[in-house]
Order: structure tokens, then C-alpha cells, then sequence
């Protein structure tokens, strides 16, 4: 593979601290797999003490079939998730649970769970809906139901106890607490691993940065994008990528800012939100490919032009059919597919996260997270949301927005954020819209 001068720079470094930079489509994938690839090639570290922490499976299949691609041949590099690796440790080394069996609570397990205490409790809670409390239910429980919550915690804890299980939280939390305490089993554990390379570091919690810096590997290479931080609501934090050089130093500072995924005038534009925001690293994105990304804003006047939006998108689909509806929230996921559209073409933005489309609708006509208020924290990550949406576009991209008159809301201020003047335009009788400036 032939690398950019911008990856040619983090290949070739030897410093033992490293930092990524790497935009949206500016292919850090890529550029891990390649770092890993020289760092075989050449030889002089042992592949089995090379740890690459990922956030989800299915990076973890993704690295390790590129990496055997590349290289030709199965790797003894070790790819796990967070939660993964310490179940790895935990399970090898650990008193408690060496050589045991030990299931984990699923997500969808302990989101039942909350749920039957929600309902078991429904007096007391009242009138709130379960998805609120479960979004956030540490924070919120806590500061309007403490009680409740530390009975939820008991039953939650006790639950685990009787099933033998530990849930996610429970992985990390008990090797740090080895690590904070020097147990005997966590110097085995740390001769393991002398490189450490994180992919995704901005969705790194306070915790997980802790964990990593009493791990303290020889070697340590993080690779993110602070301006796609955007898993607040799990207790991940922008701080541990924006003060990275603090935490570990000396730190050499590598940028990727080519964007080889969209079109000029798309990642011009994904900036805008992005550039109202105050705690974020400053880059300079450009875009690798050349032409004139079509950028639309779609302006829904009333309930009645649902059904013309629904119009256009169906017939746009028999034209580009690798194109997507992005949502904020699920229910706004639900109120298109009432609409008549289908599931297949819509996704939440999170859900997007690592993914590309020939064409982008971004629902800005609803269900974001604040009513035109909250702390800055949350606003600018609702921002960050929105560059997230943008940047998923290669080619096309239309901005669906309802202003409010009664009441400003968070989704009205983003749709207000891009300036557009008045052209109709007609594309099988159906569309009109407004171009981009």
C-alpha cells in the first residue's frame, strides 16, 4: 500500500508515546494496520507482547483480517476489546476467577433487568419513562431517587452474585483495583504486554485512561478523533484524548487530515458545527477527491410535507440506492418508518459511527437531546453528533429541518447553522429544495 507523508510520519516514529489525530475518513484504519505490519516486518518486538485495544467486535475482526491480509500469514498480535482483555487477565491470572468460568451480563440482559425493577418500582417513579432511566440511570436515579438507586444497585450486585456473573464495569474496575493495590497477579499480568496500541481513544472513560496509565506499557499509541467523541451518555470523556500529552509524556503529536471519503464541499461543510465548539483540537481537514458534492436543505413546513419527504426519498432510493436516513433518536427512527419507509435505510447516528453512504438525508426535524438549553458539555457533544451525520456523506447530502415557531430547539439552532439561498430545482417532478451557498 502506498502511505501519505502524514502516515509515512506516524509509521516511521519511535517515540514510546504516540498520539493520532486522524479525522473522519482519513484513514487511521489503515494506518494502524500498516504500523503493525512494520512493526512485524522489521521484527524486533515479540508479536505476542503487541496488545491493540479496539471498542467493539467487530473492529477486532476487521483489524485482525486486514492485518492477516496484509501480512500474508495469522499473527500472534494480540486484538481484543477493553472489556475483552481484562476478562482475558482476569480469567489467567486472578485468584478469584483463574481458571474458572465466568459469564457476563449481556447488555441486553441487564438492560431487562432494569427494567423489571423500573416496573417493580413504577409507584415510586412515577410517570418517567423507562428508556430516560435507562439511558443515563446512574446520573439521574441518583440525584432524583437515591434511594431507590442504591436499592437498584444492591438487587443488580445481588443478582450477579447468585448467577456467578460480572458485567462489563465489573472487568475493568477489578483489574484496576489490582493495579492500584499492586496484587501480586497484576506484575504477571503487566510482563504480558510491552505495546499498547488503543483504537477509538476519544471513547475512552476516566476510568479506562486510569487503567491505561498503571498499565503503563513501554510503548503506547492512540488513535481518535476528538471531534467524533460522541458516547457521553456511557461515561466516555473527550478529556483523556484532549490532555493525552499531559498523561503521557514526552508525546510525539502525528495528524491525520486527509479526508479520502467525501467529496470538498461535504467536508467543508461538516466543519461548521464543529468550529462553534470550544474544547476540541484544531485541524485543518482537506479533502482527497475532487468534484461538486451535491448538499441540499430540505425545509419541512407542516405535518402534510412528511409525506412529500416520503415521496422523495422512495424514488431517490431507485436512483442511489446506497443512501440513508440518520436519526438522533429511535423514535424518530419509528415516526419514518410509520411514514412508510423502510428500516433498512434508516439508522441512528450512532449506529452510522465507522460507516460510509453514496448519499445522506440528516434528520435535524427532531428528537435531539436538549430543548435550545443544557451545559456546554452536552451541547457541544450534540454537535459533534451532528459532524458525525455529516461526515458519514460521499457524495450527496440533505439537511431535513422543521423550524419550530413556537419554541427554539436544539435541532433548530443546528438546522439554522447552514446558511442556503432559495433555488427550486425538480428531479422527477418531486423535489424542491434549497442549494447550498
Amino acid at each position: 500500500m502506498k502511505y501519505s507523508d502524514e502516515q509515512l510520519k506516524i509509521l516511521e516514529n519511535n517515540s514510546n508515546y504516540q498520539q493520532v489525530i486522524a479525522a473522519a475518513g482519513s484513514g487511521k484504519t489503515s494506518t494502524m494496520i500498516g504500523l503493525l505490519q512494520k512493526i512485524i516486518k522489521d521484527g524486533k518486538e515479540k508479536q505476542e507482547e503487541i496488545l491493540v485495544i479496539t471498542f467493539s467486535k467487530k473492529a477486532v475482526q476487521e483489524i485482525s483480517e486486514r492485518l492477516e491480509r496484509v501480512t500474508g500469514k495469522k499473527n500472534k498480535v494480540m486484538i481484543k476489546t477493553f472489556h475483552a482483555y481484562c476478562l482475558y487477565i482476569l480469567k489467567k491470572y486472578h485468584p478469584s476467577y483463574m481458571g474458572k468460568e465466568t459469564s457476563i451480563v449481556e447488555p441486553k440482559e441487564k438492560e431487562q433487568f432494569f427494567r423489571d425493577f423500573f416496573r417493580k418500582e413504577r409507584f415510586k417513579i412515577g410517570g418517567i419513562p423507562y428508556d430516560l432511566l435507562l439511558e443515563d440511570a446512574s446520573v439521574y436515579l441518583n440525584k432524583n431517587f437515591p434511594d431507590l438507586f442504591s436499592n437498584l444497585i444492591l438487587e443488580y450486585n445481588k443478582y450477579k452474585t447468585d448467577n456467578k456473573k460480572l458485567d462489563f464495569d465489573d472487568l475493568i474496575h477489578l483489574y484496576l483495583i489490582g493495579l492500584e493495590n499492586q496484587e501480586d497477579w497484576t506484575f504477571k499480568a503487566k510482563k504480558e504486554v510491552k505495546r499498547v496500541i488503543v483504537d477509538e481513544f476519544q471513547d475512552t472513560d476516566l476510568t479506562q485512561l486510569k487503567w491505561l496509565k498503571l498499565l503503563n506499557p513501554e510503548k503506547l499509541t492512540v488513535v481518535g478523533d476528538d471531534w467524533q467523541a460522541i458516547y457521553g451518555f456511557r461515561g466516555a470523556s473527550t478529556i483523556p484524548f484532549l490532555k493525552f500529552q499531559e498523561y503521557f509524556s514526552p508525546c510525539n503529536v502525528q495528524f491525520l487530515t486527509t479526508n479520502y471519503r467525501s467529496l470538498p464541499g461535504i467536508v467543508d461543510l461538516s466543519s461548521i458545527p464543529i468550529s462553534k465548539n470550544k474544547n476540541n483540537i484544531s485541524k485543518k481537514v482537506k479533502a482527497k477527491r475532487e468534484g461538486k458534492a451535491n448538499i441540499w436543505k430540505i425545509k419541512l413546513l407542516d405535518d402534510s410535507s412528511n409525506e412529500e419527504f416520503k415521496e422523495l426519498f422512495i424514488n431517490y432510493l431507485k436512483i442511489f440506492s446506497d443512501s440513508f436516513i440518520l436519526c438522533r433518536s429511535n423514535y424518530r427512527i419509528d415516526h419514518f418508518i410509520k411514514l412508510g419507509i423502510s428500516k433498512d435505510n434508516i439508522i441512528t447516528i450512532h449506529a452510522s459511527k465507522g460507516l460510509e453512504f453514496h448519499s445522506v438525508f440528516v434528520d435535524l426535524a427532531g428528537g435531539w437531546n436538549l430543548m435550545g438549553g443544557g451545559s456546554l458539555e452536552i451541547i457541544e457533544e450534540e454537535r459533534r453528533i451532528l459532524y458525525v451525520a455529516i461526515s458519514r456523506a460521499k457524495d450527496n447530502l440533505f439537511l431535513l429541518g422543521k423550524e419550530s415557531l413556537m419554541k427554539k430547539k436544539l435541532e433548530d439552532q443546528f438546522f439554522s447553522y447552514f446558511q442556503f439561498r432559495v433555488r427550486e430545482i425538480k428531479i422527477n417532478n418531486l423535489y424542491k429544495l434549497m442549494e447550498i451557498k
